[in-house]
Formats: C-alpha cells, structure tokens, sequence
C-alpha cells in the first residue's frame, strides 16, 4: 500500500520503467468519428467536447462547453510543443538564492527548472526533468525535478511511491479519497491529488490515476526523452477528462469547425470586451503581469459586480494569459468586494489551470496566479498565420 502525505513528496528517483498493459488504444489521431471516454472516467468538468482539426503544418484543438470555444490549442510541425515531456537534461548552473537552475536537453535547448527546497542538482550532474511551460518573453522552457504526467485531477509521478496533496486541497476532500486510491496505486509509482479532485468521484480519480499509468508504459522511451507526454490527443484527452473528441471529417464537418474557430478568435480579439449590461472589461499583458480593468459603464456597479467574474475567467481562459494578474476592482462595499471574489473564484475552479486567487492589495488590487504553460493565443496566433501562409 502507498504512503499518503499531505505535503510534498520527497525527491524522485530514477526508477521509471514500470510495465503497465495498455489502456489508450482506443485515443487515436487517425479516427474520423467523435470518440467518448469510457463512463467510468466521465467528470463533471464544464468541457463538453475537444474538436481536433488535424493538418501537415499545424493541428488546432478546440475545447467546448455546449456551443462555446473556451480554449484553444495549435501544435506546430516545425515546432511541436514539448510540454509534458520527460528528459535526462544536464545541469548548467544553479540559482540557489532564486530557487532555479539552467540545464540543457540532448540538442542543447535550454531549461529553466523551478527547484524545490528537497532539489540540490549540482552543476554538472544529469536529473529527470518534466517540461512544464513553453517559451515566453525570450525565456527557455521552464521545468520541475523529476517524472510527472498531469492529468485533470491527479498528477502521476513515476519512480516515486506515496500518495499526496496538493497545498490547496482541503484535508477534508483528501482524505476520504486517499485510503481507497492508495491501495490503486502500483509499486513504483506516486501521485499527487490536485485541488479540482474536490467533489469528485472516488472511481473517476482512479481511473484516471490508472489511464495516465498506462500512458506513462505506452510511451516511455530508451534515449534522453524518456516520455514525450502522450500524443495531442491523448494529451487533450487528460486535459478535459470526459469530454466527446471529434476529429474534423465526416462526423465534424470542416465548415462547422472553421465557422466555431473563428467565432473564438474573435471573442478573444481586442483590448476589451462588452458586458451584457454595459460594462467593459480591458485585457493588458505586459511583462511582468496581465493588468485587467473594469468600468462599470451604464450598467452600474452591481451589474459589474455580478457580470464581470465570470468574463474575466472565461477570457483568462480562452486568451491563455497566464503569471500574475492584476484586478483592478472599482471601489465597492465590504460586502460587494466578498460577492465579486467568491464569484471569481467559483468562475475560475473550471480552468484546468487551477488558478489561485492570492488576496488584496493596500490599493484595492485583487491579485491571481495562473502557471505558466502553453503559449498565449496571441503568441499562438502570430505563429498560425505564418503556419496557414
């Protein structure tokens, strides 16, 4: 039986190679029908279906709730994403006083890895690494120490043993789901329950554990890159866990695809966005953090109040602004204030993301926290139109 920890786990070995049977016969990219997990791994996530367009420069992938586009992926051939991908890497140098270390994979891209109190690689030495977030702002891939598949609510870690809990996740929700998921757990393996495992299921947890196992064994590999993450499907499969996935063809036709992509493009177009009420939310990256500003406009602040929440986590979502990010709330009764961030944070539990609402600053600023991962759509964008000519 696996040891359960509420904390972090302790440093990971090398012992990755556990043989598991095969689960993922059935997520293939070359199938032209809408394919539907098995009902045991169904969850109560707000995806409903993933819309893949496949294409020999570049593969869009659609997430929708109902008939709505809430995020959007595109994998480069020429430059194919590598999050999700484990390596051997070497250490170049170690930042202990920023708790980083810059190390460089078997073709010399660099990586910047995030390193734990329990991390003391020393320069030279070769470690497990997992690719987490792409480039962004001349910065290199960013990554964590040792093995990690992510799915919805759990992350697997290979070659380490224990059961664990995310910091966020109530010791209520944990541990109910941890003597049973403990006992699924294969020797060899440890896993991390995520805060979205709250509400869920005990078998929908454990079937995923089990699901991104049997990824782990059907994709490991005998060089440097010891896993590539699964492929695009199955990666977007683990992402939205339960949703429908139709590959563009006969059961998705090409023009309905097009017409729902473009739609999305355009609601994450601009500066800003309306409110129903007449209200209007501005959207500004900058370098150091995504500044977001409400004006209550004709609609008054209650409105805002009541509208803005779930607008701001949808285009968080579906523009993949990411880092920290700046609220600047009008000013509002103590009351009015505790409305707007229970609303954000009920609006925001959808994002697989997992964003983190950190709390008010002295000038009334709410300030949140989304890691980093894939690209924006802004950046993804730029290099969609140099891949379609």
């Amino acid at each position: 039986m696996a040891m359960l920890f509420k904390d972090q786990p302790p440093p990971i070995s090398d012992t990755l190679r556990v043989p598991i049977p095969t689960l993922w016969a059935s997520v293939s990219m070359m199938c032209q029908r809408c394919w539907r997990p098995p009902s045991s791994v169904m969850s109560a996530g707000s995806v409903d279906e993933i819309w893949i367009a496949p294409g020999p420069e570049m593969t869009r992938v659609m997430f929708l709730s109902g008939d709505v586009v809430v995020e959007i992926w595109h994998d480069f051939a020429a430059a194919p994403s590598r999050i999700g991908e484990v390596h051997q890497l070497k250490i170049d140098q170690v930042f202990a006083g920023q708790n980083r270390a810059t190390a460089r994979l078997e073709d010399g891209t660099t990586v910047s890895l995030r390193l734990t109190p329990r991390d003391r690689p020393q320069p030279g030495q070769r470690i497990t690494a997992t690719i987490i977030g792409a480039p962004r702002q001349d910065k290199p891939w960013q990554g964590v120490v040792g093995a990690r598949l992510v799915g919805a609510h759990v992350v697997l870690l290979p070659g380490d043993q224990g059961l664990y809990a995310s910091r966020a996740l109530p010791d209520a929700s944990f541990e109910p789901l941890s003597a049973s998921l403990a006992e699924k757990l294969p020797s060899g393996f440890g896993a991390i329950l995520r805060r979205g495992v709250v509400g869920q299921d005990a078998f929908v947890v454990a079937d995923e554990l089990m699901m991104l196992v049997q990824l782990w064994h059907d994709r490991m590999q005998a060089n440097s890159r010891l896993h590539d993450g699964g492929t695009l499907a199955q990666k977007a499969a683990l992402h939205a866990t339960g949703a429908n996935m139709c590959i563009e063809g006969d059961a998705l036709p090409t023009e309905k695809f097009e017409t729902a992509y473009a739609s999305a493009l355009d609601a994450a177009t601009g500066a800003s966005v309306n409110l129903a009420s007449g209200g209007r939310v501005w959207f500004e990256p900058t370098q150091a953090l995504v500044a977001i500003d409400l004006d209550s406009g004709a609609g008054g602040l209650e409105a805002l109040v009541r509208e803005a929440p779930s607008m701001i986590a949808y285009q968080l979502r579906l523009r993949a602004l990411s880092g920290l990010i700046a609220i600047d709330v009008p000013r509002l009764s103590q009351g009015a204030a505790k409305t707007f961030t229970a609303a954000l944070a009920t609006a925001l539990t959808t994002d697989p993301r997992q964003p983190e609402i950190l709390g008010r600053t002295r000038g009334g600023v709410l300030e949140c926290r989304i890691a980093h991962s894939r690209p924006s759509l802004d950046s993804q964008r730029y290099f969609a139109d140099r891949a379609s000519g």
